[in-house]
């Protein structure tokens, strides 16, 4: 019965993260979701808000790199503590902490 519950639990986040991403062009182009970090692995660099394009631009990306087309940034193999104060910010206004960041 729990692996029922579980699978069923990440069919449903699935679902949510998919709409999330198909109703970006509606959302407010000053938010920033932070609630999933696997939402930045699913999404394309146009499915994100301005304000979400800024943050990953302070670390260096931009619609080139995320989507693979171009060279990824320095900060992609840096530690937290090896990121600039202003990438730390980025990171944290993103949803990352240290912990998560470092895991990745």
């Amino acid at each position: 019965m729990k692996s029922k519950i579980a699978v069923l639990m990440m069919v449903l986040m699935s679902i949510a993260l998919l709409l999330g991403c198909a109703t970006t062009g509606k959302m407010d182009p000053n938010m920033v979701r932070t609630d999933d970090l696997n939402f930045w692995e699913e999404c394309s660099w146009t499915d994100m808000t301005a304000a979400e394009q800024a943050l990953w631009g302070k670390l260096g990306w931009d619609e080139a790199s995320w989507e693979g087309e171009a060279k990824q940034p320095a900060s992609e193999d840096k530690y937290w503590n090896q990121l600039s104060g202003v990438e730390q910010a980025a990171a944290s206004a993103l949803g990352y902490t240290k912990e998560t960041w470092d895991e990745e």
